[in-house]
């Protein structure tokens, strides 16, 4: 509540003043009211009010003379003039001695809420720029020491934190939200720790609270104390929660830190209570998880049969396949079993095996994206739900990595299969496989096969099959290998599975072949007869 005094000679104009204001509604308690300057200026140093209503024509001390003292006194006192028309003079003298604002009498009360209201919003921008340099100088001494290692010997510490025992307390949003406004919670959450002093840690404790990572949406409550009680520390937790929750900021759980002895320990501090959040079951809200040692948070199941089926997805630029399985994926992670620490786990083999597969293609994520891998990794564990991450993926990465395919991706299967024609040319007599091919251009095998039969309307079997007929017949036309000798020369060890082929393909027989080119049929020991 603001505190109020109204000095004026008139009884009458007293009673009004008091009448016409809601007191409760303008959140505005009356300390006293004088009927002169000299009265008033004691009341004044004695009650210390924030709003002062004054007439400036009085008898003895006046208003204009009252106004030069007190502007000396409280510095900070709003002063609301009550004057007459023909009090003008004294109404300049009012604005040059600084006063807030000015009322003709008779007052009406619509004016009157207007000026209040006025004065009301004067109070509340001091107040919080008070509170931002208060806590400009906690959060510069504590940000120093939590995220520049390198200088927190040089730091100032305030006294009052100089020994004890220091903990911290380190806090994400369940449901990450970039739009709330977490700063609004800071001035409200300073407040509620104050009221709380007395009643935790035996009294003497000191607390900072600072909005570390605005990336990240994390909270910090630094704690300082003889003895920081567990009991006492989750008691301070629900109450951190209700205003959080009061002032429109959402679910936040908390990760606890063991306590340390010195002070220059809070940057490891704040890391313990970072890795203990990564044990916060994904769907726990408003938890406070403690460090312990050998923390254990990674690994644990992963879909290896979504992320191949994403990646193929990616090759072919199917958006809508790539989106039904990005909703199979994560999917697998909205259970109780499944924790924070798991999911970062998961969703970081899933981001290197999609940069991995653009490396094949010498393309970088960072090229890509606009952010490298590790950025996206920071970026991802910033978050500690299934939604927010899976957002990244859906909404960041890869709409982008689906546009380099759409645009390069034809490009590059018609490129492959250039080679590959190629590699069967001088290979044919090796054994071939599409799959192999493939998975060593980190190209999907059916994707592969379409791309192959299109440009060559043959698939992948018939055109090896093909260019080995052609080269046996240029074997039996050309030398005078027999024919298991031919057959194994284009990659078939089984003659009779190679004859079946060939009379399939060509029609005939190997021996008729051979004389319808003037050849004998060469079986066994038979020597060549060269047509001359």
């Amino acid at each position: 509540m603001r505190r109020v005094i109204i000095v004026d000679d008139e009884k009458w104009i007293r009673r009004g003043l008091i009448q016409s204001i809601s007191w409760n509604e303008w959140g505005l308690e009356l300390v006293g009211e004088a009927s002169d300057g000299r009265e008033g200026y004691e009341m004044a140093l004695d009650k210390k009010p924030d709003l002062l209503f004054l007439d400036m024509r009085m008898p003895g001390l006046d208003g204009k003379q009252l106004l030069g003292l007190l502007s000396q006194e409280l510095p900070d006192l709003q002063t609301i003039v009550i004057s007459g028309y023909s009090d003008f003079e004294y109404t300049k003298e009012a604005i040059r001695h600084k006063a807030f604002d000015y009322l003709l009498k008779p007052v009406k009360k619509e004016e009157l809420a207007a000026v209040v209201e006025k004065a009301q919003l004067v109070f509340e921008r001091r107040e919080a720029e008070k509170r931002k340099a208060s806590r400009a100088q906690g959060e510069d001494w504590l940000r120093q020491l939590l995220l520049h290692s390198e200088e927190r010997e040089e730091v100032f510490v305030p006294s009052s934190w100089q020994s004890g025992e220091y903990a911290i307390l380190l806090g994400r949003m369940d449901t990450f939200d970039e739009q709330r406004d977490l700063f609004r919670m800071l001035p409200a959450l300073h407040e509620q720790l104050d009221r709380m002093k007395p009643f935790l840690f035996g009294g003497q404790w000191e607390f900072e609270v600072i909005l570390l990572q605005e990336s990240s949406r994390e909270i910090v409550v630094a704690l300082c104390g003889l003895q920081l009680e567990s009991k006492d520390v989750s008691r301070l937790h629900e109450s951190v929660l209700s205003v959080l929750k009061q002032v429109g900021c959402g679910s936040f759980s908390f990760g606890l830190s063991t306590r340390k002895g010195s002070i220059l320990k809070l940057e490891e501090s704040c890391i313990e209570a970072r890795k203990a959040l990564l044990c916060k079951p994904i769907t726990a809200v408003s938890a406070l998880i403690c460090s312990v040692k050998n923390i254990g948070h990674g690994s644990g199941i992963y879909p290896q049969d979504i992320e191949n089926s994403i990646l193929w997805g990616l090759q072919t630029g199917n958006k809508m396949t790539v989106e039904e399985d990005l909703e199979r994926f994560f999917a697998v992670f909205k259970s109780d079993a499944v924790t924070v620490g798991q999911l970062h786990w998961s969703t970081d083999i899933l981001l290197h095996a999609v940069e991995k597969q653009l490396q094949a293609k010498e393309v970088t994520m960072e090229e890509i994206c606009g952010r490298n891998a590790l950025m996206v990794s920071e970026w991802i564990h910033g978050r500690n739900d299934v939604a927010a991450v899976k957002k990244i993926f859906k909404d960041e990465l890869l709409p982008a990595v689906l546009l380099f395919y759409s645009q390069s991706g034809e490009k590059q299967g018609e490129k492959v299969v250039i080679e590959l024609k190629k590699w069967i040319e001088i290979n044919y007599d090796q054994s071939l496989s599409l799959h192999q091919i493939a998975s060593s251009y980190y190209l999907n095998p059916d994707y592969l096969s379409r791309i192959f039969k299109r440009m060559t309307g043959k698939n992948f079997v018939d055109y090896v099959t093909d260019i080995r007929m052609l080269k046996a017949k240029e074997l039996m036309a050309k030398s005078n290998y027999k024919n298991y000798e031919v057959a194994q020369k284009v990659g078939y060890e089984d003659y009779r599975y190679f004859s079946q082929i060939f009379k399939r393909k060509e029609g005939m027989t190997i021996g008729e072949y051979r004389k319808a080119i003037g050849q004998a049929d060469l079986q066994g020991a038979i020597n060549v007869c060269r047509n001359v």
